[in-house]
C-alpha cells in the first residue's frame, strides 16, 4: 500500500516538473520569435498602440491608390525604442510605416545638417528635433514633436507642479497631416493690398512665422479680384492709409457670410477723413473705432522721451468667457508689455450683440491720455483718467461664426522689436484661434497615456494588500509543502 502510494506521488511528482518544463519550452521560444518578427500583443487599456478602425482604412484606401507621403522624423527611431516615456510613439510610427503610404524616414539632424538643408533650404519650418514634416507633391507640413502629448499639470501639497494626466495624440495629427498633405489643404493668410498699407515685404519675419505653423502668406487686391479666394483663412488689413471701396467691403461683407475671417491693424492717421467702410465692417461685427492716438503721461510707463511706446496690459478672460486667447501671455512671461504708437476702439451696442462673442486682449493703463488724432470729429475731446482698449476681438454665431480681432498699431508686425515681442505673440495666438491649421478635423480621440494600476490610500491599506497577494500564497503553500513532507512516505 505505501508502495504504491509513494509511485503515485513520484509520478505526480514528475508530471509536474514535465508541465513546469513544458510550459517554459513552449513560452519561451513563442516570446522570443514574436520578438523576431515584430509581433506584439497590445495589453494596455486604451489600446495604445494600436491604430484606431478610422485610421486604418484610410491608410489602407491609400495603399489601394499607390499615395506615398514621406514623412521625416527628426530622430532616430532605435533613439527612442527603449524609452518607456516614449514607448507609444515608437510603437504608433511601427504601426504607420507598416503601411506603404506611410514612407517613413528618420535620421539625426545632428549628424546629417545636408539633410536637413536640403529639406529646408531656407530655414522657413524652423525645424527642430523630435519634429516631422509630411511632404507629399510639393505641399509640406511642419509637425511640432512637442504637439504629440497633452499634458496636465497640477500643484501639490508643497506647491510643486506635477503631472496630474498625460494624453496621446498623436494619431490624430498623423492621419490629419496625411490626409492635408494629399489632398493639398493649406490655408492661406491673404494681405489686402491697395489701400497704402504695410506690404508684405514689410512684415517678412511675420510671412516667415505663418509658414513655419503651417499656413501660406500671400497679396489680394480686390480690385482686380472678384471676390475673396476659397482657400483663405484669414484676410489681414494692416496699415491702411486710405478706405476700402464700397465694392472692396460687399466683397469683405460677403466672405464674412461665409464663415470668414478678417484681422484689421489700425495705426494712428492724423488725415481729415474717415475709414467709412472699414468702420463699417467693424460695426458688423459690434466694435467702434476711436480717431486718436494714445500717449503715457506717466514717464515710468514709457520708453524714455518717447511716450506714444507705452506699457499696457494684456486682459485676462473671465471664468464665463467663451475663448481664452490671451491665457498662455498673462502673467507668466515675466516681460513688459509695450505698445507703439495706437489707437484705440469700443464696443459697439446693436441688434445683432447678442450673437456675438466679444472681449478686450490689450488695454492701457489709467495714466494713458487718449489725444484726438484726424478724422471728422467737429470739436473732439481728450479722454483721461479710464482704460482704453487696444485691441479686441468678435466671433459672430449668426454668420457662420465669422470672427474679426482689432489693433491700434500695425508696427507689431511689421517692426520686428523685442519690446513688442508679446503683443506680436498675442497676435499670432488670434490668428491660431480664428483658424487652427493644426486643428486637422480627423476626431480621433486622444489617448489617456495610463496602465493598469494598484491604487493604495493608506499604510493600513498596503499592509493589507501584502498579506493578501504575498503572505496568504506563501502561507499556502507552506501549508501544502507540510501536507506533502507528512504523506509522502505514508
Amino acid at each position: 500500500m505505501n508502495t504504491s502510494a509513494y509511485s503515485k506521488n513520484k509520478r505526480y511528482t514528475a508530471l509536474a516538473i514535465v508541465l513546469a518544463v513544458l510550459v517554459l519550452a513552449v513560452a519561451i521560444p513563442i516570446n522570443l520569435i514574436f520578438d523576431r518578427i515584430n509581433v506584439y500583443v497590445d495589453m494596455t487599456p486604451n489600446s495604445l498602440y494600436t491604430l484606431t478602425p478610422k485610421t486604418e482604412e484610410y491608410l489602407n484606401a491609400l495603399d489601394e491608390e499607390g499615395v506615398k507621403v514621406d514623412v521625416y522624423f527628426l530622430t532616430k527611431m532605435e533613439d527612442i525604442s527603449e524609452s518607456l516615456e516614449l514607448l507609444a510613439l515608437y510603437r504608433t510610427l511601427l504601426a504607420y510605416d507598416a503601411h506603404e503610404c506611410f514612407n517613413l524616414i528618420d535620421f539625426d539632424s545632428d549628424a546629417e545638417p545636408e539633410k536637413m538643408k536640403e529639406l529646408d533650404p531656407d530655414s522657413i519650418y524652423n525645424l527642430q528635433d523630435s519634429d516631422f514634416l509630411f511632404s507629399y507633391n510639393g505641399m509640406v507640413k511642419r509637425l511640432p514633436g512637442s504637439m504629440l502629448y497633452a499634458i496636465q499639470y497640477k500643484t501639490d501639497a508643497n506647491g510643486n507642479q506635477i503631472v496630474q494626466s498625460a494624453d496621446f495624440c498623436a494619431e490624430n495629427y498623423f492621419t490629419g497631416y496625411m490626409k492635408s498633405v494629399v489632398e493639398g489643404e493649406k490655408p492661406t493668410v491673404y494681405f489686402l493690398e491697395g489701400l497704402g498699407e504695410k506690404t508684405v515685404n514689410d512684415m517678412a519675419q511675420l510671412c516667415a512665422n505663418l509658414r513655419n505653423n503651417n499656413y501660406s502668406a500671400e497679396t489680394l487686391n480686390l480690385i482686380n479680384e472678384p471676390d475673396v479666394p476659397e482657400d483663405s483663412c484669414i484676410v489681414v488689413i494692416a496699415g491702411p492709409t486710405k478706405d476700402i471701396t464700397d465694392d472692396e467691403f460687399q466683397k469683405l461683407y460677403d466672405y464674412t457670410k461665409r464663415g470668414g475671417n478678417i484681422s484689421i491693424l489700425m495705426d494712428p492717421n492724423d488725415g481729415a477723413f474717415a475709414y467709412k467702410n472699414i468702420e463699417q465692417l467693424m460695426y458688423t461685427f459690434c466694435i467702434g473705432m476711436n480717431y486718436d492716438r494714445i500717449h503715457e503721461t506717466d514717464s515710468a510707463k514709457h520708453k524714455s522721451n518717447d511716450p506714444f511706446v507705452f506699457m499696457c496690459d494684456v486682459v485676462e478672460a473671465a471664468p464665463d468667457a467663451e475663448y481664452n486667447i490671451t491665457g498662455d501671455l498673462t502673467g507668466a512671461t515675466g516681460l513688459l508689455t509695450y505698445m507703439p504708437r495706437a489707437r484705440s476702439f469700443y464696443s459697439v451696442i446693436t441688434d445683432t450683440y447678442g450673437a456675438m462673442h466679444t472681449d478686450k486682449l490689450l488695454k492701457t493703463q489709467k495714466t494713458a491720455l487718449s489725444e484726438p488724432w484726424g478724422g471728422l470729429a467737429k470739436d473732439p475731446s481728450e479722454v483721461t483718467g479710464q482704460e482704453l482698449i487696444l485691441a479686441m476681438y468678435s466671433e459672430d454665431t449668426q454668420r457662420s461664426n465669422a470672427k474679426m480681432t482689432v489693433f491700434g498699431s500695425s508696427e507689431i508686425i511689421s517692426n520686428i522689436d523685442e519690446m513688442y515681442i508679446i503683443p506680436l505673440n498675442l497676435f499670432l495666438a488670434t490668428v491660431t484661434w480664428m483658424y487652427n491649421p493644426d486643428d486637422v478635423g480627423m476626431a480621433i480621440a486622444d489617448k489617456a497615456k495610463t496602465y493598469d494600476s494598484l491604487n493604495i490610500n493608506s499604510s493600513a491599506e498596503a499592509s493589507g494588500m501584502i498579506a493578501l497577494f504575498i503572505v496568504l500564497p506563501a502561507a499556502i503553500a507552506l501549508a501544502g509543502v507540510i501536507v506533502w513532507l507528512r504523506r509522502k512516505d505514508a
